[in-house]
């Protein structure tokens, strides 16, 4: 069973659009920035204990803190599967998931609704497809026109498709194909292949719903695994522009911080360099100490180093 005519249709499309492809901004040469960047590489693994010592700590893990570590453990083992770890590496890889597996098995999550608890039963834990992971340098078309996006991004942020419910529903869905049948609903097939405008979280949820469906078992049966990637790329593309609207914004990121977060872990995902990059590492760092207590950006960033720490590092 394949996903039909339009997702060949973004094939071509997406496949279509010429133009240089240039590296993303990189850090400055100088030796303050190359020194900054051989402290945050030192520092990773530190960030991400003092991630899961926040979790451990007395917080109730909701569902965004449990599939956060879900997601984590699964990018590690991910990496183990394909990349053969030094000893330093497997032994603080198998500390990382013995932590993340005993806050898994600790955790309160009374508060989680019926979908919710449903993916996370079945979150990366069944069915999964590995993929060898890379990093993808030059993949987007980093110098895209951004400037009029910035000044109507206030009005443009949260429109589009899918809502939270959609999102959640289509998860549900994915979590949950048998790889005997491997039939997706017709509901989540339009989330998936939807060609709508979207910005925001509308749009990374789109991104993560591809990434769970190119790591099932069923994704080979459903489609070529290199249309996951072109959708992925596609959407990615317009979440760098959005990105940078965000950076220019007179007031910096602010009130979007939350939001550039996803859009860097979900992208970075795919491996995309415009996203993952020691800057964006050295950027999150900064923000910690004005908002510690953000739990959505602590689950984001646990995710975020993860990945990180496994193709930067």
């Amino acid at each position: 069973m394949f996903l039909g005519a339009n997702f060949y249709l973004k094939i071509v499309t997406l496949c279509a659009i010429s133009g240089a492809l240039t590296l993303s901004t990189a850090p400055s040469q100088s030796q303050s920035t190359s020194v900054s960047t051989s402290t945050s590489q030192e520092q990773l693994p530190q960030r991400i204990y003092g991630l899961l010592d926040k979790l451990s700590s007395g917080r109730k893990l909701n569902a965004s803190a449990k599939f956060a570590l879900l997601l984590a453990e699964f990018l590690i083992k991910q990496k183990m599967r394909y990349v053969a770890p030094t000893r330093y590496d497997r032994q603080l890889y198998y500390h990382l998931l013995h932590r993340m597996e005993f806050l898994m098995k600790n955790a309160n999550l009374d508060s989680i609704n019926q979908i919710e608890m449903q993916i996370l039963e079945n979150a990366f834990q069944r069915n999964v497809l590995l993929l060898p992971p890379s990093l993808k340098y030059g993949a987007l078309n980093a110098n895209a026109e951004y400037e009029q996006l910035a000044y109507n991004y206030e009005n443009l942020v949260n429109k589009g498709h899918p809502n939270g419910t959609q999102s959640d529903l289509c998860m549900r869905d994915i979590v949950y194909l048998n790889p005997k049948k491997c039939k997706l609903s017709l509901d989540c097939l339009k989330v998936l292949t939807s060609g709508d405008v979207a910005y925001g979280y509308h749009r990374t949820h789109q991104v993560l719903l591809l990434y769970m469906l190119a790591h099932h078992k069923c994704a080979p049966t459903l489609s070529p695994p290199k249309l996951y990637e072109e959708l992925a790329k596609g959407h990615c593309n317009e979440i760098l522009s959005e990105q940078n609207a965000i950076r220019s914004l007179a007031l910096g990121l602010g009130k979007y911080k939350d939001l550039y977060l996803e859009q860097a872990t979900i992208c970075g995902l795919f491996g995309y360099n415009e996203f993952l990059n020691w800057r964006n590492v050295m950027e999150i760092d900064s923000w910690f100490p004005d908002d510690p207590n953000n739990e959505h950006i602590n689950d984001l960033a646990l995710v975020f180093y993860v990945n990180a720490l496994l193709l930067l590092h």
